[in-house]
C-alpha cells in the first residue's frame, strides 16, 4: 500500500492528482484543504486552512510502518492579489505566505520528523512555480514564496545525505507549468495598468496552450513513480 498526503485536494492539481491516484486500490490518500468534495473507501480528509498555522500545526502524521511508500504532496498555492508592492494589503502578503511558504514548511517539518527513521520509500513533492525562478509584475510575493518553496527543498536534500542511505528521504520542488485554475480566471482579469504581462496571459487562454489540471497531475505522477531517475531538486514538468 502506498499513501499519499496531498494538499489542496478540494480543486485543481490536487483533485485531478487525487482522483487519478483513487483508480489505483493499492493507494490511499489524506487530503488537506478547506473543503471537500471526494468521497472514496481510499480516501481521508482533513479539513484545514493553511494560512491558519494553528490549523497546520495540528497536523501530525500517523504511524505507517508497514506502508511501502509514503509521499507528501505540498500543492497548495495562493495569489491574494495581483497589483505591484506598495499597492498590496499587508493582509494579503501575511496570507500568501502562510500558504505559500509557512504551511508547507510546517508540514515537511512534521513528515521529516515522523519518517526520517523509516527506510521505505518516502517522498516530498513540493509544487513550485515557474515564477519562483524569474520576477513577474505584479506578483512580488508569489514569486518571493515560489523561490522559497525552492530553496527550502534544495537545503532539505542537502541535509538529508547527511542521512544513512536507506533513511535518506527524497525531496523535489517542481514547476508545473501553466493550469487552467481559477488562479489563472483572477490573473486575466486584472487591469494593463496593474500588470503589464494580462495580455500574454489571456492569449495563452485563448490559445489553447494552458494544461489542465489533469495533464499537469500526470506529469507529478511522472515525476514520483520515476523519481530515482531525476538527480536535481527543482524540476520543471515542461522539460520532461
Amino acid at each position: 500500500m502506498k499513501h499519499f498526503f496531498i494538499t489542496g485536494t478540494s480543486r485543481g492539481i490536487g483533485k485531478a492528482l487525487t482522483k487519478t491516484l483513487l483508480e489505483d486500490d493499492n493507494i490511499k490518500v489524506t487530503g488537506i484543504s478547506r473543503a471537500n468534495s471526494i468521497k472514496h473507501p481510499n480516501y481521508n480528509h482533513i479539513t484545514t486552512d493553511l494560512s491558519d498555522l494553528s490549523d497546520t500545526e495540528s497536523i501530525f502524521f500517523p504511524d505507517l510502518h508497514d506502508t511501502e511508500e509514503i509521499i507528501l504532496i505540498n500543492n497548495s498555492g495562493v495569489m491574494s492579489e495581483i497589483i505591484r508592492l506598495g499597492k498590496l494589503k499587508n493582509s494579503s502578503i501575511i496570507n500568501d505566505y502562510h500558504v505559500n511558504v509557512v504551511s508547507p514548511s510546517i508540514l515537511m517539518n512534521n513528515f521529516i520528523k515522523k519518517f526520517q527513521n523509516y527506510n521505505n520509500k518516502r517522498t516530498i513533492i513540493n509544487v513550485s512555480s515557474g515564477a519562483g525562478r524569474h520576477a513577474v509584475d505584479a506578483w512580488s510575493v508569489y514569486c518571493a514564496s515560489k523561490s522559497a518553496l525552492d530553496m527550502i527543498s534544495e537545503t532539505v536534500a542537502l541535509e538529508q545525505a547527511f542521512q544513512t542511505f536507506e533513511n535518506q528521504i527524497k525531496i523535489y520542488s517542481v514547476a508545473p507549468g501553466v493550469i487552467d485554475t481559477k488562479m489563472q480566471d483572477q490573473i486575466r482579469e486584472v487591469s494593463i495598468d496593474n500588470f503589464s504581462n494580462v495580455e500574454k496571459f489571456i492569449n495563452l487562454k485563448e490559445n489553447n496552450e494552458l494544461f489542465s489540471p489533469e495533464k499537469a497531475a500526470s506529469l507529478l505522477l511522472k515525476i514520483i513513480n520515476n523519481r530515482d531517475d531525476f538527480g536535481d531538486v527543482i524540476l520543471d514538468v515542461r522539460d520532461l
